[in-house]
């Protein structure tokens, strides 16, 4: 057995940037996000025509503003960019020279969100689409900005969430998609000068259809669909006729796109129980597989895309992740032959050396089912069974992954404290068929409890974890799971860590964002007609049962988990005399954005749970 080390200091490993939206502005230079200056900004880079790094610049410097998403302009003058104040997603749009200088805003209504994807800024650069709460905080409208005239129009019926529009080449039409829950999602297109709006693959059951280029004829559209399928598939669709043709049809989903219409170039890449595996062709294929990415995946965000393809289609940029450290953006030649880091990562290296890859393991359920988990064991350890922290996703219809992810520097210190983690795919989770991800829809608190129960009983029987020391942790619906592990399941935990999690259901589904409403029922449940359901799925209905001490983590402006949340179970805590740490973050909102609150953040969940666990 190795001897115990002393542990450097949590904020050693937390020694490197965060990347957010990527995308190319023309060959050779590249548009990012990093927290280089401490807070998400917008950054140009120029990158070698074999991937060699070039210079790179900032072309934004808030302090307080994050930026979420990029749009360049078609003629790569300009960019177009979103941005929030203090986490609070009223997200305004920007405008900035590709040569930098002053950023011109273009929405100032903080009031109100204005969303914009790839593709809705027209060719003339003129005409742009946004997906709005402006008329109603219930909805998202689309909205046709002419930039040079002032004017706007809405084409789209009302009371809808319509989301992502995207023109077609000539800019007659343009693609939408239509949300109806994370399941249900429908794409139309849209002829301005018809005022028409037909759909793309019309369905009667819930399947999800998006939309990812248009040909540069505009007659097709590229779209994934998992229509009559348990995994999503790329399709390419005849707008006129509503021919399809098949282009890929995987066993895991297509879970990204990138499409290059002027060169007829596509990238996309396969989710293979949690890991990505790219792929590479012109339209219509043989597609090769990208052999040159070393074996990880793209990186998970809530804001912006993770790959993009050069204008001219000869290479590909993602944020990739191989769970050994944290993400970098990668430039990988479409032919496979060529791939380079093109940012630093792990800025101050990682004390003691590479962290250790994650396993992919799996363990029974309760109903037979096998759930899948990435379990990481440390390199070195002290004499005797380890403790063990059980971190939970949020979403929930998200994934955990081979991957550093938001907080992979308090796994890593976990790791080098010889503490194991284990990171469950819970019933709800994305990649592994719409049927698994549908089990959460009004079970919260259900079936995923119980594959939780299972996943600390796989941990208990494991030799080398000690069963009376174990931790769980989570965030958004992780930490709605964390705390109904700690009062459903109590005699399981040491200690928790709750990172902005809904306590009281009831509560939660009411203070929802508008445009959140209209799935709650579905999702969540109704607190009209189901309270006694929802009060007894909500762990603050089992407060007097907690044993473990409690750290809770939460932004006062978060807009999705409302501070509420976190002050009513503290509150309750503390009035029956349980221990807890409150920590609350005044200029955030869901999710730690500026660099020293993540750090502050890290810092605090690191020391509880190494405290409790090694004590």
């Amino acid at each position: 057995m190795l001897p115990e080390l002393e542990v450097p200091p949590i904020s050693r490993f937390a020694q490197h940037w965060r990347y957010g939206d990527v995308a190319w502005l023309r060959p050779g230079e590249l548009l990012f996000t990093t927290d280089v200056t401490g807070q998400l900004n917008l950054w140009h880079q120029l990158v070698g025509p074999n991937g060699e790094r070039g210079f790179a610049r900032p072309l934004t410097a808030y302090p307080n503003r994050t930026v979420r998403t990029i749009v360049p302009s078609p003629n790569g003058r300009s960019v177009l960019y979103t941005a929030d104040q203090d986490g609070d997603e009223q997200v305004q749009i920007y405008r900035v020279s590709a040569r930098g200088g002053e950023s011109i805003p273009i929405t100032t209504n903080r009031r109100a969100q204005y969303l914009i994807a790839r593709g809705g800024l027209d060719a003339s650069g003129r005409r742009l689409l946004v997906s709005s709460t402006e008329r109603n905080p219930s909805d998202l409208d689309v909205i046709v900005f002419d930039l040079v005239r002032g004017t706007f129009s809405r084409p789209l019926p009302e009371g809808a969430m319509w989301s992502s529009p995207a023109w077609e080449p000539t800019g007659r039409r343009f693609s939408v998609v239509k949300v109806s829950s994370n399941t249900k999602i429908q794409t139309y297109v849209h002829d301005l000068a018809k005022r028409t709006t037909v759909e793309v693959l019309p369905h009667e059951d819930d399947a999800r259809v998006t939309p990812e280029g248009w040909t540069a004829d505009g007659r097709s559209l590229l779209v994934v669909s998992d229509v009559g399928r348990e995994f999503k598939q790329l399709e390419l669709v005849d707008i006129s006729s509503g021919y399809r043709k098949v282009m890929a049809a995987p066993k895991g989903d297509v879970e990204k796109v990138a499409f290059s219409a002027r060169a007829s170039k596509l990238l996309y890449s396969v989710n293979e129980d949690g890991y990505s595996t790219m792929y590479a062709g012109r339209l219509g294929g043989p597609y090769r597989r990208i052999s040159s990415l070393p074996r990880g995946c793209l990186t998970t965000l809530i804001w912006g895309e993770s790959l993009d393809i050069s204008p001219d289609g000869s290479a590909g940029a993602a944020i990739w992740e191989t769970g050994t450290g944290p993400p970098a953006i990668v430039r990988f030649s479409t032919d496979g032959r060529r791939f380079s880091e093109l940012t630093e990562t792990m800025v101050g290296g990682v004390p003691g050396g590479p962290v250790p890859r994650p396993k992919l393991v799996r363990f029974r359920s309760f109903d037979g089912r096998y759930i899948p988990a990435f379990y990481t064991v440390p390199k070195r350890r002290g004499r005797g069974k380890m403790p063990a922290v059980l971190r939970i996703h949020g979403g929930p219809e998200m994934q955990s992954r081979p991957d550093w992810g938001e907080t992979g520097a308090l796994n890593a210190w976990l790791n080098a404290n010889g503490i194991a983690t284990l990171r469950p795919n819970i019933r709800g989770s994305t990649g592994y068929g719409k049927t698994y991800q549908k089990l959460i829809h009004h079970d919260w608190g259900g079936g995923e409890l119980l594959d939780l129960k299972a996943a600390v009983e796989w941990l208990r029987s494991r030799p080398e974890i000690d069963p009376a020391r174990i931790a769980v942790d989570g965030g958004s619906f992780g930490g709605f799971a964390t705390l109904s592990c700690v009062t459903r399941l109590p005699e399981y935990w040491k200690a928790a860590v709750d990172v902005f999690g809904p306590s009281n259901l009831l509560t939660f589904v009411r203070s929802v964002p508008p445009s959140w409403k209209r799935f709650m029922d579905e999702w969540v449940g109704n607190p009209d007609t189901e309270a006694d359901f929802l009060r007894e799925r909500s762990p603050i209905t089992y407060i007097d049962r907690v044993r473990a001490d409690l750290l809770v983590l939460q932004g006062a402006n978060d807009p999705r988990v409302a501070k509420a949340e976190s002050d009513q179970m503290v509150e309750r805590l503390r009035s029956i005399g349980r221990p807890v740490e409150y920590l609350v973050f005044d200029d955030e909102g869901h999710g730690f954005e500026r660099r020293s609150n993540q750090l502050r953040a890290l810092e605090t969940a690191g020391r509880f749970l190494v405290d409790h666990l090694k004590s």
